[in-house]
């Protein structure tokens, strides 16, 4: 297949190889720890005082981002070009790449365009693909994804393994292929930009640390391209077998129909059963995704300081549409905080700015802001559960927006929920508050409502109310 655009071949360094020694210097900078949080010490997670008796185990705690200082050591590094590499795209690179990855190896890309087709890496410790310093690369698939498959680079089995600075270029008509990481130790994948679109039926990336003591970090991964309507493609996938912990950092997923960040498969209870390792999103942009734009569902998991949008219609799944904000899709314990989440009125349904699903218990969303301005959405959704999961625990919450009619947080058959130091705002009309339906133990406390309908609806419920203040539609016209 014929690429357009490459670039064009560089200067190399008159030898192929680094010494160890030589590379110790760049290991601590380029590598750091193959956890891979930044920073010098483990970032901490301030526990929250219990609520009352009646919370349930780890609902007030997130499992933390542990940051393990590890000192990778790479015994060989290894030029790409000097074994033969073509930096211009015009000979794929696969076979090097399998022929060179070995245990305490690192590969470096200078700047330029790599061909590849479908790369598999098994069985490996302490390897790594990274782009030099400051060098502009990217893979570019040999060809479509209907003759290479929907899997472009199968890196399975692998120990402390890092892929750094190397782009994914998409753009050519068809071509398209997911990244697979399977660690049984710590993995690193950072600095990585796809461009173009996925063809359908073809997902970004799917992640697994599948030893419990393993932690994986996923940084700087841009997807914006997407994929078509009526596809199954998923942005970042996180497989059942998870079973360490994963952090998804400052990352950019757009455009995808089945979901931006899914990662609610570790926490399966049906059927294929998870692993229930946690998920830690942190930071990032997740716009347009349909069914939800980041889906969590194992213990523990969470997700801070990201910015949630749907501002249009997303790519259709195969079966419809429902582009929610944040979804909690099963077990208990998952947090929401200092997160921003906007459903803006170009979109025709949605089941909610943050959902809980049936099958997910008790959550916490607290210093968080959610805007909705689409008709009948209410900003949060904890629907009536499958047993007996409690409510979520809301501290601290703005919602505001334009929406009209039904409810801004509704709450069906979920005992012990507690709502705090909130305010609610939806100026459209017949738009309430808080509707509790069949819901006992519940509270509502220090919280504002400047809402067209009921502040609070009660319906076979038990709900006490302190401190709660309404101003009314004509009082905000005065």
């Amino acid at each position: 297949m014929t690429t357009g655009g490459h670039a064009s071949p560089v200067s190399r360094d008159s030898q192929p190889r680094r010494s160890r020694r030589a590379f110790l210097a760049l290991t601590a900078a380029a590598v750091g720890s193959l956890a891979g949080c930044p920073g010098g010490g483990p970032e901490t997670e301030t526990p929250v005082p219990p609520d009352d008796g009646t919370r349930t185990p780890g609902e007030t705690t997130e499992t933390p981002v542990q940051t393990t200082e590890r000192q990778s050591r790479f015994d060989e590094v290894i030029d790409i070009t000097e074994v033969g590499g073509a930096a211009d795209g015009s000979e794929p690179i696969t076979d090097l790449l399998a022929e060179h990855a070995a245990d305490d190896t690192l590969i470096e890309f200078p700047a330029g365009t790599y061909a590849v087709d479908h790369l598999s890496l098994t069985g490996l410790r302490n390897v790594g693909l990274r782009a030099v310093d400051g060098a502009d690369v990217s893979f570019v698939p040999t060809a479509p994804a209907s003759e290479l498959g929907t899997t472009l680079l199968r890196l399975v089995d692998l120990k402390r393994f890092l892929f750094e600075g190397i782009d994914l270029d998409f753009r050519a008509e068809g071509d398209g292929g997911m990244m697979y990481v399977l660690g049984t130790d710590d993995f690193a994948v950072r600095d990585v930009t796809v461009r173009g679109q996925y063809p359908p039926d073809v997902s970004g990336f799917r992640f697994e640390a599948v030893t419990p003591d393993s932690t994986a970090l996923v940084e700087n991964v841009r997807l914006s391209g997407g994929s078509t309507d009526d596809s199954d493609s998923v942005g970042i996938y996180v497989g059942h077998n998870h079973a360490g912990t994963l952090t998804v950092r400052d990352c950019v997923v757009e455009n995808f129909p089945n979901n931006g960040i899914y990662a609610s498969s570790p926490g399966r209870q049906d059927g294929l059963s998870g692993s229930n390792g946690p998920v830690h999103v942190r930071g990032g942009r997740y716009r347009n995704n349909n069914i939800a734009n980041v889906r969590l569902g194992s213990t523990g998991s969470s997700v801070k300081r990201a910015t949630v949008v749907v501002d249009e219609v997303p790519p259709r799944h195969t079966n419809g549409l429902d582009p929610r904000g944040i979804r909690m899709r099963a077990r208990e314990g998952q947090v929401v905080e200092d997160c921003e989440v906007r459903i803006e009125g170009q979109v025709p349904t949605s089941s909610g700015g943050i959902v809980l699903h049936s099958e997910a218990g008790r959550a916490t969303i607290r210093d968080s802001t959610v805007t909705v301005d689409t008709d009948g959405v209410p900003a949060i959704n904890a629907l009536r559960p499958a047993d007996s999961q409690r409510g979520p625990v809301v501290e601290n919450v703005t919602i505001s927006g334009r929406a009209a009619t039904e409810h801004a947080i509704d709450i069906t058959r979920r005992n012990g929920t507690r709502i705090r130091g909130s305010r609610i705002e939806q100026t459209g009309p017949r738009r309430s508050g808080i509707r509790f339906e069949q819901s006992r133990d519940c509270l509502v406390a220090d919280t504002n409502f400047d809402v067209t309908g009921n502040p609070i609806t009660a319906i076979n419920s038990e709900v006490v109310r302190q401190n709660v203040s309404h101003d009314p539609p004509e009082k905000r016209s005065e």
